[in-house]
């Protein structure tokens, strides 16, 4: 009987090392917060710029499948390269080098509103981040997100859009004096 159970012993060793190793991968995949941690401090630690989220996040989650949530203080509209609007709550699943299944972030092209549906990076990194947007990809400079940016209200977007609207008024009749 005791030549059994010393037989066995080794075959237990290595089932529980297998067993660890194979769980090791998915922890590391998606880390979760450590204490302290900022939503700024994690998003370079998956390859994305910390500026593209603004400055106005009051919590966030990370759930060690990638799924997140992040809350603002509030509406939020940051100029960048486009006009983004950011809903007071931000969700998707964030992988290294991306985000998808993104919800809550808008951007403005010709004064239209339009879902940004997933981020990307370059692997290895470039001077570029691409936004999904339906079946449109736009490319844009990464460096306009290496910042945290400060949010604006509404009130400031409207006196834009009637300051624009009554330039763009003022232009069009200079031509047609013409």
């Amino acid at each position: 009987m005791p030549s059994s159970s010393s037989s066995s012993l080794p075959f237990l060793v290595l089932l529980l090392l297998l067993s660890a190793a194979a769980s090791a991968p998915a922890a590391a995949a998606a880390p979760p917060p450590s204490n302290g941690s900022t939503v700024y401090d994690l998003l370079p630690e998956f390859g994305l710029p910390p500026g593209l989220l603004p400055d106005s996040v009051t919590s966030f989650s990370l759930a060690s499948d990638g799924s997140f949530v992040v809350d603002l203080a509030g509406p939020c509209y940051v100029d960048f390269e486009y006009l983004v609007y950011y809903e007071p709550r931000v969700t998707g699943v964030v992988k290294y080098g991306g985000i998808g299944s993104l919800k809550g972030i808008q951007v403005r092209r010709f004064l239209i509103w339009f879902d940004v549906d997933a981020i990307k990076v370059d692997l290895p990194p470039s001077d570029y981040i691409y936004f999904e947007v339906g079946w449109i990809t736009r490319k844009l400079r990464v460096d306009q997100f290496e910042t945290v940016h400060s949010c604006r209200s509404n009130r400031s977007l409207l006196l834009l859009d009637r300051a624009i609207a009554a330039a763009a008024e003022w232009i069009r009749s200079i031509f047609t004096q013409f």
